[in-house]
């Protein structure tokens, strides 16, 4: 017999949303890791949400743990549009979301998942090893950080991501280069500069695109004419917002749109803290990066051809790869169908692998861009929560299914 009817791996915005999901319905299970870890460890302080106030939420059984009842509850302020939306906000909303909801997460690391005769045999760094009949893996973006050929061979003081700093003051009176044209990039480079570093922005494109600003208010008719999701908003985002819609495109294009959707671009209200601001050196890309004394000599394939700074940031993005789970063995991953790296799912998350699930950005390919974002826990969740009761075939599925029926 298993230990755990469902094993959930991760406790960021996916996990949690799983967990508090399954718990509704009364349906056994053990979440494990470090709640909200790459929002609190690997985001930098001072950092804005891309996503508006109401469609950064996380969702939740009843929907009335949103971002708004947060701030309504404990007094705060709060707009529904045209945040942005805080770090620190954000993440003392997701605290208060897990306390109410989600409240005995495991601090624990998977360190193996095996396949057995009846489910998974797990173990783990800190405690005793177990069995599950499910396992939901829900580890985030930090394993698949995506660092280019030509920077990977710098020792690790002149070379990082941009998911490795909490906080950029350590580069205070410091050259860095950040490489990259997304948010992150972006971002991470008017933070460097706020910080009283020297920061260079090195972007392969001729410009830097910015995401046009949402109005502050829209009508009813606004609303036919500009459908909002919780992804974004306009036509385009009913449909990249709908996995049902997304499964229905050619192999090539879902892998093409799963990427390209919503980025590389950078939020309208970050525009003016980067243009006219921050060094920019466009249409530029880093051909070889060599040491040299202490500082870093980057090659770049234009003018000027050579830059030197102290430290370079990748802001890079993240490349999925079923082979960067280092808990899965190799025999397991061999039976999990992928596309491109990115595991191959049904519309509930499940693998080719009877009984494990993937949600998060693994599941972009198969399920669409919003499972890059927040806006992916409102897609997902409840057809992955639908997918477990039925292969517990158990009266708790029983009791759980008629539960389902009743929630609106």
């Amino acid at each position: 017999m298993a230990d755990e009817n469902v094993l959930i791996i991760g406790a960021g915005p996916f996990g949690l949303s799983i967990s508090a999901h399954l718990s509704a319905l009364g349906i056994a299970h053990r979440i494990v890791g470090q709640t909200m870890d790459t929002w609190e460890e690997h985001m930098p302080v001072g950092m804005n949400l891309k996503s508006e106030p109401y469609a950064s939420g996380i969702a939740a059984p009843s929907g009335k743990h949103d971002v708004a009842e947060y701030c309504r509850q404990h007094g705060l302020p709060y707009v529904n549009r045209v945040g942005p939306l805080s770090l620190e906000r954000f993440t003392g909303y997701a605290a208060w979301y897990a306390k109410e909801l989600v409240p005995d997460v495991s601090d624990v690391t998977a360190t193996m998942v095996n396949r057995t005769d009846n489910g998974f045999g797990v173990t783990f760094a800190q405690t005793q090893s177990l069995t599950a009949r499910n396992v939901v893996v829900a580890t985030g973006i930090l394993p698949h950080a995506y660092i280019p050929d030509e920077l990977a061979g710098l020792p690790s003081d002149l070379r990082s991501h941009s998911a490795d700093h909490r906080s950029l003051e350590v580069f205070k009176g410091r050259d860095v280069a950040v490489i990259g044209s997304g948010q992150s990039a972006l971002e991470t480079a008017a933070l460097l500069h706020e910080s009283g570093a020297n920061a260079k922005l090195i972007v392969r494109r001729p410009k830097i695109a910015w995401v046009d600003p949402n109005p502050e208010q829209i009508s009813r008719l606004g609303h036919i004419r500009r459908p909002t999701t919780k992804l974004c908003e306009g036509w385009r985002c009913a449909v990249w917002n709908s996995p049902d819609a997304f499964r229905r495109l050619p192999r090539d294009m879902r892998v093409t749109k799963a990427r390209t959707v919503l980025g590389p671009a950078g939020a309208a209200w970050l525009k003016h803290r980067v243009e006219g601001v921050v060094e920019v050196l466009a249409g530029r890309q880093v051909v070889k990066a060599v040491p040299h004394g202490s500082r870093v000599r980057l090659q770049l394939d234009g003018q000027p051809d050579t830059v030197e700074v102290d430290h370079v940031i990748a802001g890079t993005g993240f490349r999925i790869d079923v082979a960067n789970f280092s808990f899965l063995p190799s025999d397991l991953r061999a039976k999990i169908e992928t596309l491109n790296g990115y595991p191959v799912l049904s519309r509930a998350c499940e693998s080719t692998v009877p009984g494990l699930y993937f949600v998060g950005v693994p599941a972009t390919v198969s399920l669409g861009p919003s499972q890059r974002f927040l806006a992916g826990t409102h897609n997902t969740v409840r057809q992955l929560t639908r997918s477990l009761v039925r292969r517990l075939g158990s009266t708790e599925a029983e009791t759980a299914d008629r539960r389902i029926t009743a929630t609106p």
